[in-house]
């Protein structure tokens, strides 16, 4: 279980420590890259003069982009070997690359700091892959993605598993996923052959509806009687007469009925319950018990133990509980307890777990209250969830492992406030840049103690602003040609709308604020937010016109600026349209140039902040080890590193 190298990091660095001040010295010092990320947005692409192609890049850059196709661009930023031509001399003008300019020096030392910076993403499993995947009735619900993913992950969490029970001398007894969806995770270690005993976490009730009637097609769970009420019409009737006393009897009296309703078994997201006490009586009535001792622990759900002669094709020997519950921090203990030992949590109606005896038998080898060994994993929980899992390794006395995958880096927080700009300013003020940066949000960004106390440039702290996170996301090295090329059409498209939004006076035209979050910036200057038109149908996107009149309808809908939008931009003729396509289309190649390069250079980005969550497990004595790996294919899932620590 010892690694020997805690970092997925090129053959360059041997000593880790070493590798983070080399990342986090680029990432504070280098103004393009702290431009690319963070600096600029693509909405302000075409209303700067100069535009931000000529703001941002350098002039020898420019030149030789201007010779060369975007796609050997992209060649030349992710997969080409740099190796001999950085050590070319360029000082010869006659030297070329691909029948064009050869790449200037700075441009080659740029990219080659990127790669040198970026996390490795190979996957080398130790396993060899099994022909057909996941079992059918397993698989339910999963496209190829999700499949790639659950197979996988399952697979190592289950090996890491074994491990710390040989290395700890005591078993693992349950497994907590955090955020856990459809619980496709849950219910493949659940089952055979890894047969755990899973607690799942989800905040929204539809989604553990949607599980549980997967869980049936799985075989870890049979379809339950459901009692259901049925009007009595002939009893009502009959005792609309007075009573002895002249009081009416009542008209709306039932009985009970015993139905045989099937769970759900569609792979559709069930639509929510009408409400909370319905919900618990639903629940009551499949023999499951909900609790809601108080605000933390939410509702839980826990299947009924079934007997040992269960008929054939039931899975038994792996259960799932499901906790409905929206997580807030990492302490889990009260969770954990009321999963592991139900004989002590109260249910709704005040009586104690033990008088449902039939619901929340205990099996004899289950582990009794503070015998749990708890490992905490997630698969692509977004923003702050991961802090919160990483977390529970020192939060929680139960908890003894964790192996986390995050994604949705946009909706982590900031925990030490806005990004200190020391350097021009390229972007215009938006308001999320100041409702995110404000935050100090105690979960947010960054984790570790050695990033809060980075100095750097005169200022202290590790900072990352939410476009810079937002552009973590992507992954060039999955792009190909023609997604590429959707990809640049969007954005253009967005970028020319923007200019004449800003032209027909719909938005006033963006100024570069001295200080992005000075509390003394008047409210015209915030009045400069771009309208958001979201998403669009793919026939939108068609040509630039069929763009304009597609966002028209829904920025129409805007409560402050619809009818303007409507006067300005629906009423444009299709001449005027054609007549901004035409004189801004020698911008699109370029606004590709700068969107590959924010993208490329965003790998740095997603390595501050997985290695940031690996330096927090490092900073705390409990924990024994900690490392980070890939677990999947990136070119079949990305966001595939995992943070694992091992407590002592």
């Amino acid at each position: 279980m010892a690694r020997t190298r805690p970092l997925p990091l090129s053959d360059e660095w041997a000593d880790p420590s070493a590798y983070v001040d080399a990342l986090l010295s680029f990432a504070t010092s280098s103004v393009l890259f702290m431009n690319l990320c963070g600096g600029v947005h693509i909405l302000d692409f075409l209303t700067r003069e100069p535009d931000l192609y000529t703001t941002l890049l350098p002039e020898d850059w420019r030149l030789f982009f201007e010779q060369h196709g975007i796609h050997d661009i992209l060649h030349l930023l992710l997969r080409e070997d740099i190796g001999p031509l950085r050590e070319t001399d360029n000082t010869d003008n006659g030297r070329t690359w691909n029948g064009g300019a050869f790449p200037p020096q700075s441009l080659l030392e740029y990219i080659h700091n990127v790669r040198r910076l970026s996390l490795r993403r190979e996957f080398n499993s130790p396993h060899p892959k099994k022909n057909g995947g996941l079992p059918r009735h397993i698989a339910v619900g999963m496209n190829r993605k999700k499949s790639h993913e659950v197979e996988n992950f399952s697979r190592y969490v289950a090996s890491l598993s074994e491990t710390i029970n040989e290395r700890r001398g005591e078993p693992v007894s349950h497994i907590v996923d955090f955020g856990s969806g459809q619980n496709y995770l849950g219910r493949t270690l659940a089952s055979s052959p890894y047969h755990k005993h899973i607690i799942a976490i989800e905040r929204k009730h539809q989604y553990i509806s949607g599980a549980k009637g997967m869980d049936v097609q799985a075989r870890l769970a049979k379809m339950e009687k459901k009692t259901v009420y049925v009007h009595n019409r002939k009893k009502s009737c009959d005792e609309c007469n007075e009573t002895p006393d002249g009081s009416s009897a009542k008209r709306d009296e039932t009985t009970k009925s015993e139905a045989e309703v099937p769970e759900p078994s569609t792979h559709d997201v069930p639509q929510e319950s009408a409400g909370n006490e319905e919900d618990v009586t639903m629940f009551k009535m499949l023999g499951e018990i909900s609790l809601e001792p108080d605000e933390l622990l939410g509702s839980v759900t826990k299947y009924p133990p079934r007997p040992k002669a269960e008929k054939p094709g039931i899975d038994t020997r792996g259960k799932i509980s499901y906790i409905e519950h929206e997580i807030e921090d990492g302490y889990l203990e009260p969770i954990i307890e009321h999963v592991v030992d139900p004989k002590s949590a109260v249910v709704q109606n005040g009586t104690t777990a033990e008088d449902e005896a039939s619901s929340v038998t205990v099996q004899a080898d289950e582990q009794k209250k503070g015998d749990a060994r708890v490992m905490v994993v997630s698969l692509h929980s977004c923003g702050n969830l991961v802090h919160h899992g990483v977390r529970s390794l020192v939060l929680n006395p139960s908890v003894v492992a964790i192996a986390m995958i995050g994604c949705c880096y946009n909706l982590l927080t900031e925990r030490l406030g806005p990004a200190s700009y020391k350097l021009p300013i390229l972007r215009s003020l938006h308001p999320r840049l100041r409702t995110t940066g404000t935050a100090y949000d105690p979960h947010g960004f960054p984790m570790s103690k050695f990033y809060e106390e980075y100095q750097h440039n005169g200022t202290i702290g590790m900072k990352l602003n939410i476009t810079a996170r937002a552009m973590a996301v992507q992954a060039p090295y999955n792009w190909g040609r023609e997604d590429s090329e959707a990809f640049f059409t969007r954005h253009y498209y967005r970028a020319l709308l923007q200019r004449i939004l800003v032209d027909r006076q719909v938005i006033p035209k963006p100024e570069i604020p001295k200080d992005l979050y000075a509390e003394e910036s008047d409210s015209s200057e915030r009045g400069t937010t771009a309208l958001i038109v979201g998403s669009l149908r793919k026939s939108a996107f068609e040509s630039f016109s069929a763009y304009v009149r597609a966002a028209t309808i829904k920025l129409s809908r805007d409560v402050e600026r619809g009818a303007k939008v409507q006067e300005e931009i629906g009423g444009m003729s299709e001449e005027d349209i054609h007549r901004y396509e035409f004189e801004y289309r020698h911008t699109q190649k370029n606004l590709s140039v700068v969107w590959s390069l924010m993208a490329f250079s965003a790998t740095v980005v997603e390595a501050v902040i997985v290695v940031d969550r690996w330096l927090f497990l490092r900073e705390h004595d409990a924990v024994k080890e900690c490392w980070v790996e890939p677990v999947f294919e990136y070119d079949a899932s990305p966001r595939n590193l995992a943070v694992v620590g091992v407590k002592k």
